[in-house]
């Protein structure tokens, strides 16, 4: 025997695909189709009816409520009747708010799908159409219309899929077939099993069908169970794929695998969360759509476990609540999920809304739905509904959170819908579906984006996925055009930028978050830079980066637009609108421009924007310090101001640098002391002889009251 064929011999092979060996028949529940196989009388017609009499796993509706459910979501039952009646017609354009990589340029396909097509050079496409989303609308679609098209398609296309990716063995082939990557196989395990409850009855469902549905669902129970590597395990992979494994070993609990099963799925979901989500509940891959993807199917366990009255570990229902409130914690004012990372900017109520229910918890519901949405009501019904409105909402008890794990803080000045939001990014944790951001912040406000993020755009390896990575698409710093981390490919890093000396404060009346970047200690003249962010609530902010090396560099400070509405006028950059304008006013003598640049909220969509740059050169010791605020505040002025050290000589700005804002009859002095030989005693004097001691200071001065705080 040669080597060659002896491996193949070792792959392990799937079971018998002999429905009825696979079942336990010994099942009560299978008391009747027991009967009609051992007499050998429609046994397959049996299975089915026990199939259409058993309870849903998620549907909760019935042809009553259709007229209700149409009075209630017209909008959102008219689009899945129109993406359904794309499907008929094997249209395809991937448009759903949770899509991982939407599309906008939609792919018809003539007599048969190819299902290993990819016909826009984009391997994602391919994924999509192998997760088969659509076919929850062609469900939905039968159900509120009742025409048997929709019913029809689903089988035809189903048995198409089953028929031309066939599965010899049960080895991982993640770089061979598109079909069967295995986190397509999770989600495709949850799609299949919800379309299959609204179609069941169909006259389109026949023995036959069910048989080879059935049959591929424990293949695909098989094969996710079979494999699982160190990758699964740290990667958002293993929770989607074992999600999969979770639901149908409930689906399919009469098979006797399915007990199995169900404890593997509970064990590698444990060990997947226990590894992957941080401290503060965020996702370690550092991308709120992944982070979301990953709550979503640990939500569809939990609630799954729930209904079925099935023990969860305590690990993962408490992590799972973290997400939640990772969410709440860093959704924008207008309930969107930030652009960090690889990330959409998409609305999160729907998510929020299950995590309500699944917790029963006021705080979570503050940020979600008042009411269900309709995915949400047609798994939980009207007595989840009822529940649902009986849950009040409370807002959080904190305004501003730094995750510890992720290294993320997230400032507001409220909870309302006008609040002012900001976020600051002070750690990088990982290089796939991160970004070069770190040190980067943005700014909504007056309910829009000003400063953004600008988006992922791709994951195709170009100039495209570089350009959306790097640090200039981040409203971070530069030194001589460099890039911060050197990106390899499309998901690694030859040079990974860090950071270290985090510090975070959270007052009522401001937040302070500061970090240093290691990246440009790789030069040959190495730089360290550091950046201090003070936030004055409800719309302030006051940012000192410094630099320092022994040579001249090129110091850059990147803000980044949602559009082209920017100008620079006066030596400001400031927004373009007809008001409520966002002014950063560099305090020192500085350059700027604009450049050309672009924008992506979501997956394959870009849109010409501009980026501002402020810059300078320096040698040695270099501050460049901003002052950011809004157009509406006529009365802010500033200036910089002399510190002095406890013997009253003037101190040096590279050993520290104070600057005063007067706002609304108040006074606010920010002391920064930079390294240097006088922060061994930390004692500084402004302000007409005001002594200070601390290395980050804040004074509040109103009338003859002075207020002095200790950031740091």
């Amino acid at each position: 025997m040669t080597i060659s064929s002896l491996t193949i011999c070792q792959k392990k092979l799937p079971l018998s695909n002999n429905l009825f060996e696979n079942l336990n028949l010994d099942s009560p529940s299978m008391k009747q189709v027991k009967t009609s196989y051992v007499t050998n009388k429609k046994p397959l017609k049996a299975l089915l009816k026990f199939y259409r009499e058993k309870e849903d796993l998620y549907n909760r509706v019935t042809k009553e409520e259709i007229s209700y459910l149409r009075e209630q979501y017209p909008e959102d039952i008219a689009n899945s009747i129109k993406i359904a009646d794309q499907v008929v017609n094997q249209y395809f354009v991937f448009r759903e708010d949770w899509d991982m990589e939407k599309t906008n340029i939609p792919y018809q396909f003539g007599k048969e799908i190819d299902w290993a097509i990819n016909p826009f050079g984009d391997p994602e496409w391919t994924y999509m159409l192998n997760r088969h989303k659509f076919y929850t609308h062609l469900a939905k679609a039968y159900f509120f219309t009742g025409k048997e098209k929709y019913a029809k398609t689903f089988v035809t296309q189903i048995e198409h899929w089953i028929e031309n990716n066939p599965l010899p063995n049960l080895e991982d082939v993640y770089n061979a077939s598109a079909g069967w990557r295995r986190i397509e196989a999770g989600v495709r395990c949850e799609n299949w099993i919800k379309s299959f409850e609204y179609i069941k009855n169909s006259k389109h469902i026949t023995p036959q069908f069910l048989e080879k549905f059935l049959n591929s669902l424990h293949l695909h129970g098989e094969y996710i169970t079979n494999n699982y590597s160190d990758f699964s395990k740290t990667s958002n992979w293993g929770v989607l794929e074992n999600q999969g494994l979770f639901q149908v070993s409930i689906f399919l609990k009469e098979f006797k695998l399915a007990a199995t099963w169900q404890q593997d799925a509970i064990q590698k979901l444990t060990e997947c969360i226990d590894l992957q989500i941080v401290e503060g509940g965020a996702h370690w891959e550092h991308s709120p759509m992944y982070h979301n993807e990953v709550m979503h199917s640990l939500m569809n366990v939990k609630f799954l476990a729930d209904r079925n009255s099935i023990k969860l570990t305590e690990v993962l229902i408490n992590k799972t609540k973290e997400m939640a409130y990772a969410n709440v914690a860093w959704q924008k004012p207008n309930y969107h999920q930030p652009l960090l990372g690889d990330s959409d900017d998409t609305n999160t109520q729907g998510l929020l809304s299950l995590a309500t229910y699944l917790y029963s918890d006021g705080v979570i519901k503050s940020r979600a739905h008042k009411t269900l949405d309709l995915e949400n009501y047609l798994i939980l019904g009207k007595e989840g509904n009822d529940k649902y409105q009986k849950i009040k909402a409370q807002d959080p008890d904190f305004l501003s959170v730094y995750q510890q794990g992720n290294g993320d803080f997230y400032m507001r000045s409220s909870w309302k819908e006008d609040a002012t939001y900001t976020s600051l990014h002070l750690r990088k944790l990982a290089a796939g579906h991160a970004h070069d951001d770190l040190l980067s912040f943005t700014i909504f406000a007056n309910g829009k984006d000003y400063l953004v993020d600008n988006g992922r755009y791709t994951y195709v390896n170009n100039k495209w996925r570089n350009f959306f990575k790097s640090n200039i698409s981040h409203n971070s710093l530069g030194v001589d055009e460099l890039p911060n981390s050197i990106l390899k490919g499309a998901w690694g890093t030859s040079y990974e930028a860090w950071s270290k000396d985090i510090y975070t404060k959270s007052a009522i009346s401001f937040d302070y978050g500061e970090a240093e970047n290691t990246a440009y200690e790789r030069l040959d003249d190495p730089v360290t830079m550091k950046r201090r962010m003070l936030y004055l609530k409800p719309d302030v902010w006051l940012i000192f980066d410094s630099f320092s090396a022994k040579e001249s560099h090129k110091y850059s400070q990147y803000f980044n637009f949602p559009n082209k509405k920017v100008k620079i006028t006066d030596g400001v950059i400031s927004t373009d609108y007809e008001n409520k304008n966002l002014i950063i006013q560099p305090i020192d003598k500085v350059e700027m421009k604009l450049s050309d640049s672009w924008y992506s909220s979501e997956y394959n969509l870009k849109e010409e924007s501009k980026r501002g740059e402020i810059f300078k050169n320096g040698t040695g010791f270099t501050s460049m310090i901003s002052l950011i605020h809004f157009s509406d505040e006529n009365d802010l002025r500033f200036k910089k101001i002399p510190v002095y050290n406890k013997k009253g000589v003037l101190v040096p700005d590279s050993h520290a640098e104070a600057v005063t804002l007067f706002l609304d009859g108040k006074e606010y002095t920010l002391v920064v002391a930079y390294k240097s030989p006088d922060l061994y005693s930390h004692f500084f004097k402004v302000l007409d002889d005001i002594m200070v001691h601390g290395e980050i200071v804040l004074i509040e001065k109103e009338g003859d009251t002075v207020k002095t705080t200790v950031i740091k």
